[in-house]
């Protein structure tokens, strides 16, 4: 029995010195880094650049930032939300990054957008050689901003149009009427009161302001496009394009009663 006791003190201690002889490593826990904005976008309408984006990971917050050139960038604002709207005018640029107490994460990449509005006016008919029956609509257009929008017409030997999608929407079944060719719309090109869709690339506009614009519907031929004028069925939409410098942006109007509201900028390229 005194054996048995001498042997099991013996392997307690001989256990206890083996811990004690195993060295101490220290374990250091990083906490998981706050993930970087996705999926950002700026369009204007109503008004208003409304700037939207995805969730990124362990986000509480995130800071807007803005600019008026694409290089020096300022915080206008911190939400909880995946969204937010701006009323300042111009072209300007933004960015956004997630936060969670002290830790930030990486900016999302810029967008950019311009503020410019517009309506469809009316609906005429072409009164030149070339363009006699042609449906030529009269854009509407108010820039907000100082810079002047270049619309996009042809190149500089009258070919390769910039196509300007007509689409006509049918309130009564909710869906867009194929073309008389058949095609999910009707194509559109830059033009003259006319109808004349000569017009070279670039046709640069004033700045602040209210102008005209006009977009010819080719194959767009009276009387077989009058039903569309039937404001109470049916709605009239185009989507126009124009440069800033360098940088592509989208108009998209329409021929719809709430006009001053029902437009939409969005860049493009």
């Amino acid at each position: 029995m005194k054996q048995l006791k001498k042997t099991i003190v013996s392997l307690v201690m001989a256990l206890l010195l083996a811990v004690t002889l195993i060295p101490s490593t220290n374990v250091t826990v990083q906490a998981a880094s706050v993930g970087k904005v996705t999926g950002i976008k700026a369009v204007y309408t109503k008004g208003k650049t409304k700037l939207t984006w995805k969730k990124a990971s362990r986000a509480k917050k995130y800071e807007i930032y803005r600019s008026t050139n694409g290089k020096k960038f300022k915080k206008v604002k911190t939400v909880k939300g995946l969204s937010w709207q701006d009323t300042k005018k111009g072209e300007l640029w933004y960015k956004v990054r997630a936060v969670n107490g002290r830790k930030k994460g990486k900016f999302s990449s810029a967008v950019s957008v311009y503020t410019i509005g517009g309506r469809i006016s009316l609906r005429q008919t072409g009164n030149s050689f070339l363009s006699a029956g042609t449906s030529v609509f009269a854009l509407e257009i108010w820039n907000y901003a100082s810079k002047k929008p270049a619309f996009i017409g042809c190149s500089n030997n009258g070919r390769k149009m910039t196509d300007f999608p007509i689409y006509v929407y049918n309130k009564n079944t909710r869906r867009y009427e194929k073309s008389l060719t058949n095609e999910a719309y009707y194509h559109g090109a830059l033009s003259s009161a006319a109808g004349e869709t000569d017009l070279k690339t670039s046709i640069l506009h004033k700045g602040k302001g209210n102008y005209i614009i006009y977009v010819a519907g080719l194959g767009m031929i009276y009387p077989y496009v009058n039903a569309y004028d039937n404001s109470n069925i049916y709605t009239y939409y185009i989507n126009t394009y124009f440069k800033i410098g360098s940088r592509k942006y989208r108009l998209r109007v329409s021929s719809n009663s709430s006009y001053y509201k029902d437009y939409q900028v969005q860049r493009i390229r």
